[in-house]
C-alpha cells in the first residue's frame, strides 16, 4: 500500500501544507519540518490532499461553508460531459483498490458511470506511457502516483 499523504501544520507560521514525509522546509514561511511538525490529517491521493490542505488553512467559522461549496463544485466538473486527460486521471485513481491496482472492467465500468464512452484501453495505455501506471498483467495494472 502506498504511503499516505500527510498534512503538515507548520509549527512557525501556524499554516498547513502537504507532503508524503519529513525533512522539507515549509511552503509559507521556510521552517524546516522534524518530528516536532504536526500531522494533523493524511489524504490517500493528492487531489484528497489538496481538498484537506484547503479546508485546513481556512478560518474555522467559514470550514463548513467552504466544504458544502467545494462539493458542489466538484459535483458540477464530475457530471460534465467533456471528457479530459485531468478527469480520465481521477477515474482512474478512484477505480484503484487500497494497494493502487486497477482492472480494465472496473476502469470501463468508472469510465461508463460517468458517461465517459472514450476508448478506455487506449487511455490506459496512454497513462501507462506516461508512467502514471504500470502494467502487472493482462487487464491489470499498478497506479504509481
Amino acid at each position: 500500500m502506498p504511503e499516505p499523504w500527510k498534512v503538515f501544520k507548520c509549527s512557525a507560521c501556524k499554516m498547513c501544507h502537504g507532503r508524503k514525509s519529513l525533512g522539507h522546509n515549509c511552503p509559507h514561511c521556510g521552517q524546516r519540518t522534524n518530528k516536532a511538525t504536526l500531522v494533523i490529517d493524511s489524504a490517500d491521493n493528492p487531489t484528497d490532499l489538496r481538498m484537506k490542505v484547503i479546508i485546513a488553512n481556512t478560518p474555522p467559522e467559514l470550514r463548513e461553508s467552504l466544504e458544502k461549496q467545494l462539493k458542489k463544485d466538484e459535483q458540477l466538473i464530475d457530471t460534465s460531459s467533456n471528457f479530459s486527460s485531468t478527469k480520465g486521471l481521477n477515474i482512474l485513481r478512484k477505480s484503484a483498490d487500497s494497494e493502487g491496482k486497477l482492472t480494465l472492467d472496473i476502469v470501463k465500468a468508472n469510465f461508463a458511470e460517468r458517461g465517459f464512452n472514450e476508448d478506455v484501453v487506449a487511455f490506459l495505455e496512454m497513462a501507462e506511457a506516461q508512467g502514471i501506471i504500470l502494467r502487472a498483467g493482462e487487464g491489470v495494472w499498478q497506479f504509481l502516483e
